[in-house]
């Protein structure tokens, strides 16, 4: 059937939404990436799902994509459009959705979650969660391959939204509780699902469970709390036993972490619509200083370094124009990169200016760009020994992300230097290296503050 979708690479749907590349899918369904105007003006990456218009449930689920498209919480993924298409006399229904470069089954293969990742990464999907449980709606499909990063957010997919005891004609999951089997989705179907995702992210396995022996997958040995209370009340086979999604949020302890200052990159919002009174809820009309601060910096600095800034080849790097060919003597200011002195030499020094022979930038991932909004300035203090090396480097102004902040950190410990000279001795200097971020640029410049 994959040949069958990529046959359609190249192609436009509705002639607005161009099939640029197929991404995956299966039998049901198919993804590729297309672009979508953005409110710029200009072309952004995006989503779009096909599946044939020919289902019986079709019409029914065109209602719930159509329908979805009204829904706004900061950790569900949005649903711009979707409608009707034809290509090659194949009747499609098509769903236009944000694009997401990674998601959590994709990093299975390689090692499970940590602890502390998992507690990073579960506050967003709950939160997600309980949205749509507030808004009479079901998920349907928790599990690893519909939790998302994009920037430097964690988000949950929102295609499969439905309304509760609605029966999927898709085939079953693994991941789906006992009564799936006669009854239809709900909110207690969702929190088994989430019971089955935890167990997998934490031992790259799913359980094994006899649910006609009325007993449920037990959790490995080896799983910390408090995932283990969380699964094994999440994993009951009576539904009405199961934990509720407030429930769970309220097991998991708080974060301690700094306030984060609200910068460029796009920022979780204040007042999610949730439960009031849950632990998912802001303060109502206040900014919380726990939620959802604390989770724009655990799931930017735990969950994206996993998802988003993991290793990629040369090729997926962004086309940053990042000024690493220029004369570091060449005047300029901005973005560019350049080197300029802080205070002129004192008479009788004859100090060299130093000058820039190898300059690193932050590695960051395309998707990790796209999330920035205006642009971030980040500055490294760095000392540097006579022969041109740095020795020691810190955070002087990190930003307003913890994860652009580590990129550009070890960035500048790689920055190597002419040796300055002083009367002729090579002698130890100090600098302040500054990285300009924006959605499509990366540069940086130097400012020297001794000699």
């Amino acid at each position: 059937m994959t040949e069958t979708w990529r046959r359609w690479e190249g192609r436009a749907v509705d002639g607005r939404f161009p099939l640029q590349s197929y991404l995956g899918g299966s039998d049901h369904s198919a993804v590729f990436l297309t672009f979508i105007l953005g409110g710029a003006g200009e072309s952004e990456k995006a989503a779009i799902k096909l599946i044939p218009a020919d289902r019986a449930d079709a019409e029914e689920q065109l209602r719930r994509w159509q329908a979805a498209c009204e829904l706004n919480h900061p950790n569900l993924i949005p649903i711009f459009e979707a409608g009707r298409c034809e290509l090659d006399g194949t009747e499609l229904l098509y769903v236009v959705m944000e694009f997401a470069e990674e998601n959590l089954s994709q990093i299975l293969p390689e090692r499970a979650l940590t602890a502390e990742e998992a507690r990073g990464t579960l506050p967003p999907v709950l939160r997600a969660l309980q949205y749509a449980h507030d808004k009479g709606l079901v998920h349907g499909r928790v599990q690893p391959s519909n939790i998302l990063a994009i920037g430097d957010q964690v988000k949950l997919s929102s295609d499969s939204l439905s309304v509760p005891g609605e029966r999927r004609s898709a085939t079953t999951s693994a991941y789906d509780p006992p009564e799936m089997a006669t009854g239809g989705s709900s909110t207690a179907g969702d929190v088994w699902q989430m019971g089955m995702t935890l167990i997998e992210v934490l031992t790259q396995r799913l359980p094994v469970g006899d649910s006609q022996q009325n007993e449920p997958p037990a959790p490995p040995n080896g799983i910390p709390q408090p995932f283990r209370e969380i699964i094994e009340n999440c994993l009951q086979i009576d539904p009405a036993q199961r934990w509720t999604v407030a429930r769970i949020a309220d097991r998991l302890p708080p974060v301690q972490s700094e306030t984060a200052s609200q910068g460029s990159v796009a920022a979780l919002p204040t007042t999610p619509e949730v439960v009031p009174g849950s632990p998912l809820a802001a303060e109502d009309g206040k900014q919380s200083a726990k939620w959802p601060y604390a989770i724009a910096l655990v799931a930017a600095v735990l969950v994206v370094v996993f998802l988003v800034a993991r290793p990629k080849p040369p090729a997926s790097l962004p086309p940053a124009q990042t000024s690493q060919d220029r004369d570091a003597s060449t005047a300029g200011g901005g973005a560019s990169t350049t080197a300029s002195t802080s205070a002129a030499a004192k008479p009788g020094q004859a100090a060299s200016e130093g000058r820039v022979v190898a300059r690193v930038m932050p590695q960051i991932s395309p998707g990790a760009l796209r999330s920035i909004r205006g642009r971030i300035r980040i500055q490294v203090k760095i000392n540097v020994d006579g022969a041109g090396n740095v020795t020691e480097a810190h955070l002087k102004s990190p930003g307003p992300s913890k994860y652009f902040a580590a990129r550009a950190l070890e960035a500048a410990r790689g920055w190597k230097f002419k040796p300055t000279l002083e009367n002729g001795q090579p002698v130890a200097s100090q600098w302040i290296v500054q990285f300009a971020l924006t959605r499509n640029a990366i540069d940086g410049s130097l400012v020297r503050i001794r000699p």
